[in-house]
């Protein structure tokens, strides 16, 4: 596993996760193993994508920012991209999916690929 890059798929959920939480809003970061198996899970407050924007989610230069309401407007779109990317080339996988409060991302990698 590139620990390097790891860590950068790991910083771009967490800082969309600040990114698009409200001031005084919760972001939740929780790591597990299981089964040879790694999940890092990021759950922001955001309010939600809608759920024709789920699947350009991981699309490079896609940007959910009207979809997602708070943010700055900074980035160029491409922190979930290569987020994905990550996952992909460690024979993993980066998951999304609405909750009651915001988004929950999942990056499951495999402890050994």
């Amino acid at each position: 596993m590139d620990a390097r890059e790891v860590t950068r798929a790991v910083s771009n959920l967490v800082v969309n996760a600040i990114r698009h939480t409200p001031a005084g809003g919760t972001v939740r970061v929780e790591v597990t193993r299981s089964d040879g198996w790694s999940s890092v899970h990021v759950a922001d407050e955001c309010g939600g994508i809608p759920a024709d924007q789920l699947p350009h989610l991981f699309e490079p230069g896609w940007r959910a920012s009207q979809a997602r309401g708070v943010g700055d407007g900074a980035g160029a779109g491409l922190g979930l991209a290569i987020a994905k990317a990550v996952a992909d080339a460690h024979r993993g996988t980066l998951a999304v999916h609405n909750t009651a409060a915001g988004c929950d991302f999942e990056l499951l990698l495999p402890e050994r690929a």
